[in-house]
């Protein structure tokens, strides 16, 4: 038995999986963007899409779902808070949907939008747009940066190191070069940077785990004395004392950066 997990690229910089189960041949499909591929690539293999799993509720992340179910009879499931259209199974936290021989738990984690979820398979953690490679989503959108900070807190940080990121977007680079402007002297931004310019060059999509994100992603070191002393002189007469507050100017800096 072995876990099938397919990346397809949509638009611009938006990543939809398919993730499944090889002996069985069943897979759930999360952010289908790009419905048509989608298919195809499930007609090619024999693959039966059982489920739609919607991270949140954006049209970058749910545009596929009607051509998806229709062609396939496939469940709509996401969290009910964000309200998406024609949800046939609701979700809520730790929720375990059963593709195959797999299970996939559900992690509630909001901040980008009230409704926001993470899937976890194995070691595979699919955030959506909560959790990116070196960044966090914005929370302009109908979440709240408390919310965010509460999910990354106790949601994402407990982690096991060894769990790999699958974002709903490749922002990559911009995220370090931010996090290069709170960090100068992080040797581990400037390593990352390189091999994502590796990575580019060899036509491979950069990789990320829980651990590597706590050395380089500033939405996970908000407790770091070295990012706090950072950031005092930004704010050289703000009370940096409290990791929410931390959280909260770094998400300030990068939505005017």
């Amino acid at each position: 038995m072995a876990l099938i997990i397919e990346v397809i690229k949509g638009g611009s910089d938006n990543f939809a999986y398919v993730v499944g189960c090889s002996s069985l041949k069943e897979v759930a499909v999360i952010d289908p963007v790009s419905a048509h591929t989608i298919l195809e690539f499930c007609g090619k293999k024999k693959l039966r899409v059982i489920c739609i799993l919607n991270t949140h509720g954006h049209p970058d992340h749910t545009s596929g779902n009607e051509v998806i179910a229709s062609s396939t009879g496939a469940r709509v499931m996401a969290h009910p808070a964000d309200r998406i259209v024609n949800i046939s199974t609701p979700l809520k936290n730790n929720d375990e949907i059963k593709v195959g021989k797999f299970k996939i738990k559900v992690i509630h984690t909001p901040g980008h939008t009230m409704g926001s979820l993470c899937f976890k398979v194995n070691n595979k953690l699919f955030t959506g747009d909560t959790l990116f490679l070196a960044g966090a989503g914005n929370t302009r959108f109908g979440g709240t940066v408390e919310d965010m900070f509460v999910s990354f807190r106790d949601k994402i940080l407990p982690l096991s190191d060894r769990t790999e990121v699958c974002p709903g977007h490749d922002y990559a680079e911009n995220n370090l070069r931010f996090a290069r402007t709170l960090e100068p002297d992080n040797p581990n931004i400037e390593a990352k940077l390189k091999e994502l310019k590796d990575a580019n060059r060899n036509g491979h999509r950069l990789k990320s785990t829980i651990g590597q994100e706590k050395k380089y992603n500033p939405f996970m070191r908000f407790k770091r004395p070295e990012l706090i002393e950072s950031l005092r002189t930004e704010y050289p007469e703000h009370p940096l004392d409290d990791p929410l507050e931390v959280f909260r100017l770094i998400r300030e800096l990068r939505d005017h950066w």
